[in-house]
């Protein structure tokens, strides 16, 4: 089970960004097996709990754009849709999960809508006793964003705020987000330079963009709020290049290869 910070064996929770393991081939969505199995290799050589939270990228912004979820709520008469959409999430999730073996975890998928229920200002964490359960006997928790109920309907829960939660609710020591980025840039679109480190009151409070506008979950602002929630209860929170070997095992040193670390102001 995660220890308080401070530990040599805290746990960790690592969130897998979609646009970090997917893409779009322009003739469907592609899972990156190689960097993933990579991924999961590093993250098994590090013999501490952990729970990996995965985002849906190429695989679920199409059908958000098809069905028209993008702003991320479904009303209950069109189940049908959640129904077909969830089909085919669980479709890319097995082809993740035989991944993960390959790398060397042992993972144990949970579905996003036995944790979080759908609320008035988003998604919260309704049920961790599965994942306390769990983590003690050894298995690494993978966690996917997903539908979830709402009163009314469904809504499109966030891996970010999953990961985010997951990682209080377990007391993690770190809470690290591997995308397709740097870290957190400076002037995206303008200029390659990141943050080594940020105040994540402030650089939300400059209403800053990062290109993702039409991503149902939120993009790089999305990331950094989430982040900050865990980074005001004291966990180490990064926002981390995925595809830099080594980096995750750096980060854990405090002192990531290439990636941004949110503290509160």
């Amino acid at each position: 089970m995660a220890t308080r910070a401070g530990t040599s064996q805290g746990g960790v929770v690592v969130k897998l960004g979609g646009s970090l393991i997917t893409r779009d081939t322009g003739t469907g969505p592609w899972l990156e097996a190689g960097l993933v199995i990579d991924l999961a290799r590093e993250l098994s050589a590090l013999k501490r709990p952990l729970v990996l939270v995965h985002g849906t990228g190429a695989f679920g912004k199409p059908p958000a754009e098809r069905y028209a979820f993008l702003q991320g709520y479904l009303d209950a008469e069109r189940r049908a849709v959640v129904a077909e959409v969830a089909a085919h999430l669980g479709r890319y999730e097995s082809r993740l999960i035989e991944h993960l073996l390959d790398g060397g975890l042992c993972p144990f998928r949970i579905s996003t809508a036995m944790l979080m229920r759908g609320t008035s200002v988003g998604c919260r964490l309704a049920n961790s006793e599965p994942i306390q359960d769990l983590l003690r006997h050894g298995v690494t928790l993978v966690v996917g964003g997903g539908f979830v109920t709402t009163p009314t309907g469904f809504g499109v829960c966030s891996s970010d705020d999953v990961a985010s939660d997951l990682a209080q609710a377990i007391h993690a020591d770190w809470l690290i987000f591997a995308t397709r980025a740097s870290g957190v840039y400076q002037a995206f679109g303008t200029d390659d330079r990141i943050y080594a480190e940020v105040d994540g009151d402030s650089l939300l409070d400059s209403k800053f963009q990062d290109g993702a506008e039409r991503d149902v979950t939120g993009g790089m602002p999305a990331k950094v709020r989430a982040g900050l929630r865990a980074s005001k209860r004291g966990i180490a929170t990064f926002i981390i290049d995925g595809r830099v070997p080594g980096n995750i095992e750096a980060t854990l040193c405090g002192r990531p290869l290439s990636g941004t670390r949110i503290r509160p102001r």
